[in-house]
């Protein structure tokens, strides 16, 4: 028989040790009585083919035969009706396909019959002619019965009456077998029946409340029924059931009380149903109970103690209504708790911390309830079994690489130092609650493992901590919408993995941290509304050749499968949440701080950038020409600086620029012309009195030459310090918007632009000038001198 066989030698364990030489009865996977062959088992042989030949056939005493988990191409031989014998037959996913002969009925000693295949198979068997009652009708002996994903061609009461006939059927298992109609209650007749499996069909009308009365049923399976209906009955005293699942139907109704009879129940699942009202305080003696899914239905009320189901490990309430507060004793003694999602009801109060001690617990939802309070220190904390904690939108995750969120709470006090215990934690997610006091400084400076740090929208104080770990693998850092004042580390350029530096709208006071261009990486740096303050010092030519541009060829930043960074930019006029930033995005945003002296030539290096923000500053000088290197920006605000000299014509080449705003500045000379460039509302050039040109309405003068003016003159650049200016000086611009129209001439217009200053320094003696050197070029700034 072996070598009619096909079957591959490398893989095979049985097959490839028969030897003719010697005594089959002690090949492997073949069974002897008084030296006939009565049982083979050549399951997982990796056989292709060879059965229509085989001299398997000739095996007349044979009584148990499994092929099971081959990959047969071909359809069941009809030799097998020789088999007359046999007894037990298993075929299950052997690669068989076609139509079931009706040799197979001739077999009339088998008690198990296993023609099952796996859903997903793409070689499939079906029964249509015969159909299932010509194949069942003479098998009367049948104990167990699997014919999971054969295409059963039967319809209304065809299906159950040919099964009606099996009075020894102990198992029926037909998933995913294209039944359709009701179920009848004849089938409650079949009283040897312990194990019901009827997924994965189109079965519709009301279960009959009959089939939960079987004495000998543990298993009832009807789940993926989309129209099955019915409720579940009140089940008799010493029932046998362990698994009852209905889930992805339409039962309805309450869960009754007499659920506590089947003392035997492991696992219910009646997820995805149309259940209610509220749960019987007798769920609390199901001692047994492994896994419970009550998900998507209406159930409400209180959530009753299980804390007698110490064998528990999974627990599912996600998506109904149930109000209350969780307790410690609702936990006490779950210790096996793997699993436990509460999400999407109305929990209140706080969140117990014993559930973080639970020692194999692994996932925590709670998302999505109203649970508040301060957070609890967690002294005895689990963290290393817990990979995925949810407790995000409450009035609140270790993921599968460690992810921990409880953003978008009320939670509030001082960040747990506990945090910080947890040594593989990966991402943190504090964003939008209400911690205050100052970030525990343990959270960077153990951040060799910490990829994603975000605790934006909160309320923390005090300056960060400069012990920033030399190890820091940091990602994305996030600190946006605090009240963190004093300097930037310099201990975050230890960070030379980071790709996002949110540290905006907090009270940052400092020169421009230069130590941020050594990193590489980044690809977001917002550091909009602080107190930063002072010229951005030269860029290190290293910097502009990689950093911004890296990003062109960068890696997502992933976890799971699912992008986890993300930062709040200006871009295009309004604020916009990136949940995932594209692997080319690039923005920079320094705006409302007190930055001074020219915008770097060395920025227009960055060629990656898509953002550009410096508006609300005291950037002075012009508008670098070299602007026309950012081939791929799409929004530019420099407004509400003290830029002058003419706009560069370089500007109109910018082809993605959808966003221009250089209002509010010196700018002077006619607006250059192209498509991009006069397709701006004349709102991105207002606050420019010297501008002419479209889109604004002012036409230029046709004996202006192309020079501008420029608040440039010999080597000494001067720029006003509008900070330190009094209301006085109001009047004088207010007097001065009144006579500057009058004056038409260019060369007083020159004569008024260069010598404003001087001539502000002679009304108010107050004022005085300031020099500065940046560079070979010596700058100066008009201050208010106070006292």
């Amino acid at each position: 028989m072996k070598h009619n066989l096909i079957f591959n030698l490398a893989r095979s364990q049985k097959l490839v040790h028969w030897n003719q030489s010697g005594d089959c009865c002690q090949w492997n996977g073949v069974a002897c009585s008084k030296g006939r062959v009565i049982s083979l088992d050549l399951s997982e042989e990796f056989i292709t083919g060879g059965l229509d030949n085989s001299s398997l056939y000739d095996l007349e005493y044979l009584q148990n035969l499994n092929l099971a988990h081959n990959d047969i191409h071909s359809s069941i031989p009809l030799k097998f009706g020789f088999l007359k014998k046999l007894k037990y037959l298993n075929l299950s996913n052997a690669g068989f396909q076609g139509q079931i002969p009706v040799e197979i009925a001739h077999l009339t000693k088998l008690s198990t019959l296993d023609l099952s295949t796996s859903f997903t198979s793409q070689k499939t068997l079906k029964l249509e002619k015969p159909n299932l009652g010509t194949l069942l009708q003479n098998l009367t002996e049948l104990v167990e019965l699997y014919l999971d994903g054969v295409k059963v061609f039967a319809t209304g009461k065809e299906w159950y009456h040919a099964i009606s006939s099996l009075h020894k059927l102990q198992v029926l298992s037909m998933s995913s077998c294209n039944l359709s109609g009701p179920i009848d209650s004849s089938l409650s007749k079949l009283q040897s029946l312990s194990i019901v499996q009827l997924s994965l069909n189109n079965m519709s009308s009301p279960v009959p409340k009959s089939l939960g009365n079987l004495s000998s049923l543990t298993t009832l399976q009807l789940r993926d029924n989309q129209d099955l209906c019915g409720s579940l009955p009140k089940f008799p005293q010493g029932g046998l059931l362990q698994t009852l699942n209905v889930s992805n139907s339409n039962f309805s109704g309450p869960l009754p009380g007499t659920i506590s009879n089947l003392k035997q129940l492991s696992t219910l699942d009646l997820s995805n149903c149309q259940f209610n009202g509220t749960l019987p305080l007798s769920l609390s003696r199901l001692t047994q109970l492994f896994h419970l899914d009550l998900s998507f239905n209406n159930f409400s009320g209180p959530l009753p103690s299980l804390n007698e189901s110490k064998n528990l490990k999974y627990l599912s309430l996600f998506e109904n209504d149930f109000t209350g507060q969780i307790t410690s004793t609702h936990w006490k003694g779950l210790l096996n708790l793997v699993s436990l999602n509460l999400g999407d009801n109305s929990f209140n109060g706080k969140v117990p911390p014993t559930l973080f001690a639970l020692p194999f617990l692994q996932e925590l939802i709670l998302s999505h309830n109203n649970f508040d309070g301060v957070l609890d220190e967690f002294q005895n904390a689990s963290f290393s079994s817990l990979q995925f904690v949810d407790l995000s939108n409450n009035r609140s995750c270790l993921r599968y690489t460690y992810f921990l969120s409880l953003s978008n709470n009320s939670f509030h006090g001082k960040i747990p130092q506990s945090f910080c215990n947890c040594s593989i934690l990966r991402m943190l997610d504090l964003s939008h609650n209400n911690f205050n006091g100052s970030m525990p400084g343990c959270l960077t400076s153990r951040s060799s493992t910490l990829r994603v740090l975000d605790i934006g929208g909160n309320k923390l104080t005090g300056p960060l901590s400069n012990t920033i770990s030399s190890s820091c693998n940091l990602r994305f850092l996030n600190l946006n919408g605090n009240l963190l004042g004093g300097a930037i580390p310099k201990s975050l350029v230890n960070c030379q993995k980071l790709e996002v530096l949110n540290l905006g709208n907090n009270i940052l006071s400092d020169r421009f941290p230069c130590f941020l261009w050594n990193i590489s990486t980044l690809r977001v740096m917002i550091l909009r509304t602080n107190k930063l303050h002072g010229p951005i010092e030269s860029i290190p030519r290293l910097a502009t050749d990689i950093m911004f541009s890296y990003f062109v060829n960068a890696y997502q930043l992933q976890f799971g499968g699912a992008y986890l960074d993300s930062a709040t930019v200006v871009n295009k006029g309004l604020q916009m949440k990136f949940v995932k930033i594209p692997t080319i995005f690039a923005s920079m945003d320094l705006s409302s701080n007190h930055f001074e002296g020219p915008i770097p030539e060395e920025l227009m290096s960055f060629r990656a950038l898509i953002v550009l923000n410096l508006s609300h500053n005291a950037f002075s000088s012009h508008i670098p020409s070299s602007l026309g290197n950012l081939t791929q920006l799409e929004s530019l605000d420099l407004s509400s600086n003290l830029l002058s000299g003419e706009i560069p014509t370089e500007i109109s080449s910018l082809s993605f620029l959808s966003v221009l705003n250089l209002s509010f500045n010196h700018l002077a000379g006619k607006i250059p012309t192209g498509t991009q460039i006069q397709s701006f509302e004349s709102d991105s050039f207002e606050g420019n009195i010297w501008l002419c040109g479209p889109p604004l309405t002012k036409n230029c003068i046709d004996d202006e030459s192309p020079t501008t003016p420029s608040l440039a003159y010999d080597e000494t650049h001067s720029s006003i310090d509008w900070n330190f200016l009094s209301t006085e000086l109001g009047f004088i611009f207010g007097l001065g918007s009144i006579i500057l129209p009058l004056i038409v001439w260019k060369r007083w217009r020159l004569w008024y632009i260069e010598h404003v200053e001087d001539l502000l320094c002679w009304i108010f003696s107050q004022l005085y000038f300031v020099y500065q050197h940046h560079g070979d070029q010596k700058y100066r700034s008009l201050r208010w001198r106070w006292g």
